[in-house]
């Protein structure tokens, strides 16, 4: 190559190397250009943004905190220096129950005497900051707001000063106004109290979990006295660390229960005492030495031993207050909080923390309970019970052999407990906790479960068969031998058990009504078994009346002995009386309660009750059913007790014996008001006895009596005794057979062949949409093929019969016999509605006009009624009946009664009552079955 080819070539070279490096400058001066430009926008941008992201951001926070009054110096230092706030429950009238007792335990102490270990670690683990910020750290606060607003969780971002201002005046409510107010005050407080002062309160006001007696504890004293048994001013470092971890979760990391009892795990608390130390070290309270020899220190050994404390109890009245407002406000806490049932469920430590909070703010944020509960009837029933201690019975001593050989000598008194509840709203307006506090603290009318033997029949029984249309008042079901399948374990298969009465088997073909009235346990059998069979759903209305699964469960529906009270638990009285209540308040179920609300130290209204309702059945099925109940107390197994009460009302009731007299209950409700009474012992192998001569199940009547007479004395207007049950429109009369229950008609055998039947008849009211139609064959509530044989054939036979002496009668020219003088039963013949009803023997002859009664008579009102034999009843029938039967009444008097008219009824009965003379052994217990 040529030298000047070669010079051209470098020349070249160089020229295209210039060429590209100012290309490279212009692109390069081009990007920069740019990227300047976009660093500038977005400067701008963010600062723009930046301005009015805080300009939005004071905007909130002043919109949060616009409503809110800053209090003044003193008032500060007052609030935060006020360690306890008292709360008081009251009386439905405002009387003062009681101010509530604090548990929690607190001894203020200076902050000299505090150990410096105690502060260090406190301060290094709640607010390493604490001696350089005025009340906040910035930073702290926006972190938890980024975590708050991402739902990325919270590691914290309070200091001492603002938990000190959430503890002591704005409560833990969790809001971003709350919040932003404690932001606020906290840097108000800042100005007003140095930072010793703060210290102080904080290490005075933090709660720091239980002690060895179970009590809350605050304040560093009370935590080191009550966990190491040491003051405040000589715990260790180990020991230091350990209670500096407890306020972020003080009932977690407690060493003790509720109880006072050490627990059995510490690993929670002792990982978080190593955090603590960790912290001290890092912050160069402690040497490294000094930390490596705390963390090997087990602290367990340092914790003192339960210890018992005397509680000083005061009332039920006080403890059931308490005990149901605490839970009130854990649950509102909880909804408030949105923690959900799953969350609760995956860590119950939720549900204690929550119940421990809510006792400690019941206890100290000067709350107000206001009850439910009457003062003075409240106290009432408190100064009957004390006045007939003797009257409930006598006390049993039991002694029992453990497992290792040793006796144990136990005497148990008679317990009582009881409700007067209010039907329409729920309302617990007094209760019997028990025959004396002093003796126990158990609450009877709100703990005690217990079986309740025969007043489950209305609602369990006749009550759904009713509204199932299985049944009417008039319905027939025999009291006669019946065989009860029954589940034998032993053979694994079923045999037969046979349901008896109080005595005797009657052998009578009764009502529905008779049956409920006298409390017949094999006609309850009867009917129960037909639901079952039939495959009705009754757990539904045992449901709807407020009786849950912890009462009675579900597979004890499927338990035909349920039908006479056998559980394995049962209900408490308030639980029964409200269930009962239903039917007193047209077949609608009010929840029980006793708080009708809460209030905050600032008046605010946290808690009120709210009415819920549940219909239970149709106001016909109801009206039925409650009309059923009246004749308990004017001819059925309570009619004791309408000569023990000083007044009138329209009652309905029922009575309750369950198997060996373990329980005796009565039950009873007026238009406005129910009220129950219950007697056992505590423990339920023992069995009440005829003490003092009276049976058990009179003492309960005559208990309840004396209890109702004095309410009355002191509040007349609280039965409602001018008040009477609403008949509804769907109720109607209707004249039926006496013997089937039905009317008249053709009658169709299973072989085919027919008849015409007829019989006295008598009046009865009904569901207008169920009036009993011609009578059928199979006419009665689960009678066997062999029942309706002798039934029907002993009816063909007194039907050729009676054709036999009506020919004799016309050849015969002798008068007829005047029967006018023949002996009836008429057992304590009472009207207790409008109705009038003629019951003779197993017959009866009915009618609206005027019936004689040449017997003994009483009667509630003014109507005229007549009751022979064994059964009375009300009917608003068209015509006069004449009925004509023999019978002894219980007091051996005899009676005679006599009338005329269209429909004649005769028969033979006898008077008796299974649970006034010898009451009805009800079987109420489930292992029978």
């Amino acid at each position: 190559m040529k030298r000047t080819d070669k010079n051209n070539h470098t020349d070249t070279e160089e020229t295209n190397e210039s060429s590209r490096f100012q290309s490279f400058l212009y692109y390069f001066d081009i990007f920069y250009r740019v990227v300047k430009a976009l660093v500038i926008l977005l400067v701008v941008i963010l600062l723009i943004g930046g301005a009015l992201g805080a300009g939005a951001g004071l905007g909130y926070f002043a919109s949060l905190v616009h409503d809110t009054e800053i209090p003044d110096q003193e008032v500060m230092a007052e609030q935060i220096n006020d360690y306890n706030e008292k709360s008081t429950m009251y009386y439905a009238g405002g009387e003062v129950i009681s101010d509530l007792r604090s548990d929690l335990l607190r001894t203020p102490i200076s902050l000299d005497e505090v150990s410096p270990f105690l502060v260090e670690a406190l301060v290094a683990t709640e607010d390493e900051y604490f001696f350089d910020h005025e009340g906040v750290v910035p930073k702290a606060v926006a972190r938890a707001l980024i975590q708050d607003i991402t739902e990325t969780g919270s590691t914290g971002g309070s200091t001492l000063t603002q938990q000190l201002v959430k503890q002591q005046i704005v409560g833990g409510e969790v809001s971003h106004e709350r919040k932003a107010n404690e932001i606020l005050l906290a840097m108000r407080l800042e100005n007003h109290m140095d930072k010793d002062e703060i210290l102080e309160a904080y290490l005075n006001v933090s709660p720091f979990g239980r002690n060895n007696k179970g009590q809350n504890i605050a304040g560093v004293e009370e935590a080191a006295q009550g966990i190491f048994g040491v003051p405040a001013s000589e715990v260790t470092l180990p020991q230091a660390a350990f209670i500096a971890g407890l306020p972020q979760r003080p009932i977690v990391y407690s060493p003790y229960t509720q109880f006072g009892e050490i627990k059995e795990s510490h690993n929670l608390s002792i990982e978080r005492q190593s955090e603590v130390l960790f912290r001290m070290y890092r912050e160069g309270y402690i040497t490294y030495d000094e930390y490596q020899e705390a963390l090997a220190y087990d602290i367990t050994q340092d914790f003192i031993s339960r210890e018992e404390v005397e509680e000083d109890g005061l009332s039920y009245a006080y403890d059931i207050a308490e005990s149901e407002a605490k839970v009130l406000l854990m649950n509102s806490y909880l909804e408030e909080d949105g923690i959900t049932s799953e969350m609760l469920n995956d860590d119950p430590d939720i549900r204690a923390e929550y119940y421990e909070r809510a006792d400690y703010d019941l206890r100290n944020r000067g709350y107000k309970i206001y009850t439910t509960l009457d003062r003075t009837v409240h106290h009432t029933l408190e100064q009957v019970v004390s006045a007939n201690l003797d009257y409930l019975g006598s006390e049993q001593t039991v002694t029992t052999t453990d497992d290792e050989g040793n006796t144990h000598t136990e005497t148990y008194p008679v317990q009582i407990g009881g409700a007067l509840t209010d039907n329409a709203t729920g309302r617990v307006i007094a209760f019997i906790g028990g025959r004396d506090y002093e003796e126990s603290q158990w609450n009877n009318a709100f703990q005690s479960r217990r079986s309740p033997g025969s007043v489950i029949k209305p609602l369990a029984v006749f009550g759904p068969a009713i509204e199932e249309g299985l049944i009417t008042p008039a319905t027939i079901i025999p009291d006669t031998e019946y065989a009860v399948p029954n589940w034998d374990a032993t053979i694994g298969d079923y045999v037969d058990f046979y349901p008896s009465n109080y005595g005797e088997t009657t052998d009578i073909w009764m009502s529905a009504r008779e049956a409920l009235y006298r409390s017949q346990n094999i006609p309850a059998y009867r009917l129960y078994m037909e639901l079952l069979e039939g495959e009705y759903d009754i757990g539904q209305y045992i449901r709807r009346m407020g009786l849950g699964p912890e009462a009675i469960r579900d597979n004890e529906f499927q338990n035909p002995a349920f039908s006479i009270g056998g559980t394995d638990e049962g209900p408490t009285p308030v639980e029964l009386t409200s269930a009962f209540a239903s039917i007193a308040n047209n077949g609608v179920q009010v929840e029980p309660f006793i708080i009708e609300r809460i209030e905050n130290s600032s008046g605010e209204v946290v808690y009120e009750h709210e009415l819920a309702e549940t219909e239970v059945w149709s106001p016909e099925t109801n009206y039925l059913l409650l009309d059923m109940l009246r004749d308990v107390q004017t001819e059925g197994t309570a009619r004791d007790v309408r000569n023990q009460i000083n007044f009138n009302a329209d009652w309905i009731s029922k009575t309750g014996t369950t198997q060996n007299y373990t329980d005796v209950w009565y039950v009873a409700s007026t238009p406005r008001v129910s009220f129950s009474t219950w007697l056992g012992y505590a423990n339920q192998q023992v069995q009440l006895r005829r003490d003092n001569g009276i049976h058990p199940s009179l003492r309960v009547r005559a208990m309840w009596a004396r209890l109702v007479n004095a309410i009355h004395n002191t509040n007349p207007e609280i039965f409602g005794v001018d008040q009477t049950f609403t008949r509804p429109s769907g109720i109607t009369t209707d004249s039926v057979i006496q013997a089937t229950g039905m009317k008249s008609g053709t009658v169709e055998t299973p072989d085919g062949d027919t008849f015409s039947y007829s019989g006295p008849t008598y009046t009865e009211i009904f569901d207008s949409n169920n009036i009993p139609g011609s009578t059928v064959y199979d006419f009665a509530i689960q009678a066997s093929d062999e029942d309706y044989e002798d039934f029907w054939s002993n009816y063909i036979r007194s039907s050729s019969q009676d054709d036999d002496d009506s020919i004799e009668e016309s050849n015969d020219s002798s008068p007829a016999p005047d029967t006018s003088n023949d002996e009836l039963s008429d057992e304590d013949d009472d009207s207790s509605d409008e109705e009038e009803t003629s019951n003779n023997g197993n017959n009866n002859g009915n009618g609206n006009g005027s019936n004689n009664d040449n017997g003994n008579d009483n009667s509630n009102n003014n109507d005229n009624d007549n009751g022979n034999g064994n059964a009375n009843g009300n009917d608003n029938g068209n015509g006069n009946g004449n009925g004509n039967g023999n019978g002894n009444t219980d007091d051996g008097d005899n009676s005679n009664g006599n009338g005329n008219g269209n429909s004649n009824g005769n028969g033979n009965g006898n008077g008796n009552d299974d649970e006034e003379d010898d009451p009805a052994d009800e079987n109420g217990d489930s292992d029978e079955e």
